[in-house]
């Protein structure tokens, strides 16, 4: 079992090289994720929904961050140069794969299997 903060906790250390990343965006990702599964956030989270939770909140939050820095640019002035454009890729490309997890994740949880066999006859 585990309370909202501590897992806002668990959240901001994840993403402690994020610039501007505060315990309140944590928190705030924790609570969306805890609603998402049908929790409520002010109650105990229970063991099985832990990594669930700190996975959904993970991929909102680097699909969050990939928007905010969507505008950020390439610029080249003589010899110097910066090269910003592909921040918000990388960010999403982890949200991508943060939300890949989740699904193994939850798929693994919940049992729910689905299969289409192959023909014998091809």
């Amino acid at each position: 079992m585990a309370t909202s903060p501590e897992l806002a906790e668990r959240l901001l250390k994840r993403f402690k090289g994020v610039p501007n990343f505060s315990i309140t965006d944590a928190q705030e990702l924790v609570d969306d994720a805890a609603q998402v599964h049908g929790l409520d956030p002010s109650a105990t989270i229970p063991v099985d929904k832990v990594n669930l939770i700190l996975l959904y909140a993970q991929a909102q939050g680097a699909l969050q961050i990939a928007l905010s820095t969507a505008h950020y640019f390439s610029f080249q002035d003589g010899e110097e140069s910066i090269d910003k454009s592909g921040v918000s890729d990388r960010y999403r490309n982890l949200a991508n794969d943060l939300l890949g997890e989740y699904e193994r994740e939850k798929y693994e949880q919940t049992g729910a299997h689905f299969r289409v066999m192959r023909r014998l006859d091809r």
